[in-house]
C-alpha cells in the first residue's frame, strides 16, 4: 500500500555572515532624510544616502547651505549603526537642536528640528513604504499651500492706494489671511484675519472666511459698511457650525473722495496709522469680541481722517509675539520702533527679516502676516 502523500514541508533558510546582514538590511532597509524648510519656499528633502555628510556654506562641503551665519564646515552627518549622528564642526553661529546650541554630538530621532544658520531642516527616519507615502503627502500639503498663496493679492504700486505684504506660516499651512480690492470707483477694502490654531484646520477655515470676503458673499450686505461685515461674518462662521474655531478680524473701507478711512476690529488688537509729521503711530481699534464666539451682538465701528502720505500697518501677533535670543517675551512696545520703516517700499519683508534676527533660534511659533497701504 502506497504511503499516504505528505503536505509541503516548511522550509527554512538559514543565512550567516555578510549574506545574512545584507538580506536583513534590505527587508528593513531605512531611509534617512532632512526636510530643508526655508522661509516662503516649498519644502525640499535630501537624502542621506552616502554618509558622512558634511554641511558648509560652499564646496567641498557635501550639503551647501548659503548664508554668512553657516561656517565653511559648520557640522557633520554621521551613521552609526542605523541612526545618524550630528557633530557640530566648531561652527561660529553654532548648530542648534530644538532650540539648543549642540555642544556634543547628538544622535538624531524622527522629528528632529535642526538650525543651521538661518537654515531649519527637520530630521526623517522612514522605511520605503512610509517615505513613499511621506512623499505623497508632502506633494498634497505643497499643493493646499500653494492654493492659500494663489488666493493673496498681488502688490499694488501707483494709484491712489498702494499695498504690500509679507507672509510666512509657521507651519505649512497657516491660519491667517488677508486681501483687499476696490470696492466700487472710490472705496478701497482691506481686511486681515487670524484664526485660533494653526495647521490644516486654521487653514481651511481663513481660507474660507478670506473667500467669502474676496468674493462679497455675505447677501444683502453693504461691503463699504464695517459694522455690517463683522456682524454678518459672526452670524455665517458660528463657532458651533466650524469645528470650535473662531478669529479675529480688522477690516476697513477707504473712502478715495473723502480721505476718510471707516475701520472696525473683531478682536483684533489694533492696525497703526502712520501720519506725516506725527510723534508716533496711531492705533486703530473698535471693542468687539472676537468673530464666531456671540453670532447676534452689535459690532462697533469708527472713522478717520488719512491724511496724504499716510500708510496703515495691519499685522497678526505672531509678529510681536516672540522670544528674543535673550530670553526675553515680547510684545507690542518692542515692535512699536520698527513700525514706521516697516511702512516704507519692502518694508514688510525688512521687518520679517527684524523680527527673525531678534528671535531665538528655531521655528516661528506662530504666523507672520504684515499688511501695508500706503495712502497717497
Amino acid at each position: 500500500m502506497p504511503a499516504a502523500a505528505e503536505g509541503p514541508e516548511e522550509a527554512t533558510t538559514i543565512f550567516r555572515g555578510p549574506v545574512a546582514w545584507a538580506v536583513q538590511q534590505e527587508a528593513a532597509r531605512i531611509i534617512h532624510a532632512l526636510l530643508l524648510l526655508d522661509d516662503n519656499a516649498p519644502p525640499r528633502r535630501i537624502v542621506l544616502d552616502s554618509l558622512p555628510v558634511i554641511v558648509g556654506r560652499a564646496p567641498p562641503a557635501d550639503l551647501v547651505l548659503e548664508g554668512a551665519a553657516v561656517s565653511r564646515r559648520h557640522c557633520r552627518f554621521d551613521a552609526v549603526a542605523d541612526k545618524i549622528v550630528l557633530t557640530d564642526m566648531n561652527s561660529t553661529n553654532g548648530t542648534f537642536i530644538e532650540g539648543n546650541r549642540l555642544t556634543a554630538p547628538v544622535t538624531l530621532e524622527d522629528g528632529t528640528t535642526i538650525i543651521i544658520g538661518g537654515h531649519r531642516l527637520r530630521y526623517q527616519r522612514r522605511d520605503e513604504a512610509e517615505a513613499a507615502e511621506a512623499e505623497a503627502h508632502d506633494r498634497d500639503m505643497q499643493a493646499a499651500s500653494n492654493y492659500v498663496a494663489s488666493i493673496l493679492p498681488p502688490p499694488i504700486e501707483g494709484g491712489l492706494v498702494e499695498a504690500e505684504w509679507f507672509y510666512q506660516p509657521c507651519t505649512r499651512l497657516g491660519g491667517d489671511a488677508f486681501g483687499y480690492q476696490m470696492l466700487n470707483d472710490r472705496h478701497f477694502m482691506l481686511f486681515l484675519l487670524d484664526v485660533a490654531g494653526h495647521g490644516t484646520g486654521a487653514a481651511l477655515h481663513a481660507v474660507s472666511v478670506a473667500n467669502v470676503l474676496r468674493q462679497r458673499m455675505l447677501p444683502g450686505v453693504d461691503f463699504t459698511d464695517p459694522s455690517a461685515v463683522i456682524g454678518s461674518l459672526n452670524r455665517m462662521f458660528t463657532m458651533e457650525h466650524h469645528n470650535e474655531l473662531f478669529f479675529t478680524i480688522w477690516y476697513g473701507v477707504y473712502d478715495t473722495a473723502t480721505r476718510e478711512l471707516a475701520y472696525a476690529a473683531g478682536g483684533h488688537h489694533p492696525g497703526y496709522l502712520l501720519t506725516p509729521g506725527a510723534a508716533e503711530p496711531m492705533p486703530l481699534s473698535t471693542r468687539n469680541p472676537a468673530v464666531g464666539i456671540v453670532a447676534e451682538r452689535p459690532v462697533t465701528a469708527a472713522r478717520i481722517g488719512v491724511p496724504a502720505g499716510s500708510a496703515l500697518s495691519l499685522f497678526t501677533d505672531g509678529v510681536f509675539e516672540i522670544v528674543d535670543r535673550q530670553g526675553k517675551q515680547w510684545g507690542m512696545s518692542e515692535l512699536m520702533p520698527l513700525l514706521p520703516a516697516s511702512t516704507a517700499k519692502g518694508g514688510p519683508k525688512q521687518l520679517y527679516d527684524q523680527i527673525r534676527a531678534a528671535s531665538r533660534p528655531g521655528a516661528m511659533e506662530d504666523d507672520f502676516s504684515v499688511l501695508v497701504a500706503r495712502f497717497l
